[in-house]
């Protein structure tokens, strides 16, 4: 079937669509922070770097809600029925939404935030995951026992729809689909909800989707309910979040052989993967951090994230509700809550700097004139680099006023530090250790009191 709907723009007019200009929201977040989305549902969640834009669809109100990378609303683009599946073409310039109470897939422009053109894939196809490679635009469809996936040639004036297009393998619903941009030619199509979890390969260089590799149960250990994967950006790696066994676990595409495991001791339930493979890997659990972030390749988080309420409430990570931003400044997150009827969306900043936290000792009493010795420890998930050191000022006595700078402490490798000072003014002198952080560290600060007598 080869149906098509070409749509002209003119401005922000819509033939088959309207955009709901909204307030300018929130102030920016300096910091990790959360703000309200005008829905109650989500589907799918996509960063666009060149517009420094966050799209996230919602099926039930049939609208696409546009944020910037602090999380203040800019648009949401309605008349969308059923938006679903999100992707982005490659030059991030049209956003592609799959259209499942629309049996279409809508072409958006990611500038003007208008819907340039809307492609009719057949009554009752349902169209429900997209995903950019091979130089089209793939997505899958089908209700319960008639799951398959499409395409969408974009290379000529017209462009063409074709079905029926999973080759050897064949899906029970509309699979989830992930592609990558450092090998446009994989394509990697997994079963939604199933278990045990069904996933494949393909090689779409052809124009058509070529069986590459299978596997029922990759994990050989009753692994089920695929919830979200994504796709390292090489293409050689396929992340998976399934309900069980309890980890997010990593496949090589080549031929979806074990690679690697992410340990989050919970229902995975969303994924995302930086450009330099760093892991954001969800979990659905109101007793335990929402959101792990791995280095590729190390089973432990060098950080986790666990949204709560202001009212102390929990708040819930949605199923395939996690993306990066191209730059892996941020991570983006999806949650819920039973304080709210709408959905947040979280901003999760500096997320490859992990937490450090400091620690100081010192005796209680020093002589005057006297050395004292100070000591103190760094603790983080990731190694201290070399000349790695901690600033150290005084406060106490008239001759420091509001604090005297002492100079530096150096950091050992295991995060240690030794500091000595010749105090000489009687009195409580506190001394305050501060590390700047740097690219894998958080900053972190330190104080201890020392109570300097005339004793001898």
């Amino acid at each position: 079937m080869h149906i098509r709907q070409r749509l002209r723009r003119v401005g922000l007019a819509l033939v088959a669509g309207t955009v709901a200009l909204l307030g300018p929201g929130a102030a920016p977040a300096a910091a990790d922070s959360g703000a309200a989305l005008p829905v109650g549902s989500h589907s799918d969640i996509v960063v666009d770097g060149v517009h420094r834009q966050v799209f996230v669809s919602d099926p039930v109100s049939g609208s696409v809600v546009v944020t910037d990378y602090d999380g203040a609303l800019l648009r949401q683009i309605t008349a969308v029925p059923g938006a679903a599946g999100l992707a982005l073409s490659g030059d991030s310039g049209t956003l592609y939404v799959a259209l499942r109470t629309g049996d279409a897939i809508s072409a958006i422009d990611t500038e003007t935030l208008a819907e340039t053109a809307r492609w009719e894939t057949g009554a009752g196809t349902a169209p429900s995951q997209t995903a950019v490679a091979g130089g089209k635009l793939w997505f899958s469809y089908g209700s319960s026992g008639e799951g398959n996936i499409g395409s969408v040639d974009l290379s000529g004036d017209e462009p063409r729809v074709t079905l029926d297009q999973d080759g050897p393998y064949h899906w029970y619903s509309a699979p989830l689909l992930a592609s990558a941009p450092g090998d446009p030619d994989v394509l990697v199509a997994g079963a939604p909800g199933q278990s045990p979890v069904e996933v494949a390969v393909y090689d779409v260089s052809s124009g058509t989707a070529q069986g590459q590799a299978y596997r029922w149960n990759p994990g050989a250990d009753g692994s089920g309910n695929l919830r979200d994967m994504a796709l390292t950006a090489d293409g050689t790696t396929v992340v998976l979040a399934s309900g069980y066994p309890y980890h997010h676990h990593a496949y090589r595409t080549s031929d979806l052989a074990a690679d690697g495991t992410y340990a989050t001791d919970s229902y995975p339930n969303a994924v995302a993967v930086a450009p330099d493979g760093a892991v954001a890997a969800g979990i659905d659990g109101a007793y335990a951090p929402d959101v792990h972030l791995f280095d590729r390749g190390t089973s432990t988080a060098i950080r986790s994230y666990d949204f709560q309420q202001p009212s102390g409430a929990a708040g819930l990570l949605r199923p395939a509700g996690l993306a990066w931003a191209p730059d892996a400044s941020r991570v983006f997150a999806v949650t819920e809550s039973p304080d709210s009827a709408n959905l947040t969306l979280r901003v999760l900043n500096d997320p490859a700097r992990t937490e450090t936290t400091m620690t100081v000792e010192g005796p209680q009493s020093s002589p005057r004139n006297r050395e004292l010795t100070l000591t103190g420890r760094l603790a983080s998930t990731a190694p201290f680099a070399e000349r790695s050191s901690v600033r150290v000022s005084r406060i106490g006595g008239p001759e420091d006023g509001e604090g005297t700078a002492l100079g530096t402490a150096a950091v050992a490798p295991d995060g240690g530090f030794t500091f000595q000072d010749r105090p000489g003014t009687e009195g409580e002198i506190r001394y305050v250790f501060h590390y700047a952080g740097d690219a894998r560290h958080t900053d972190a600060t330190g104080a201890v009191t020392v109570t300097v007598g005339s004793g001898r």
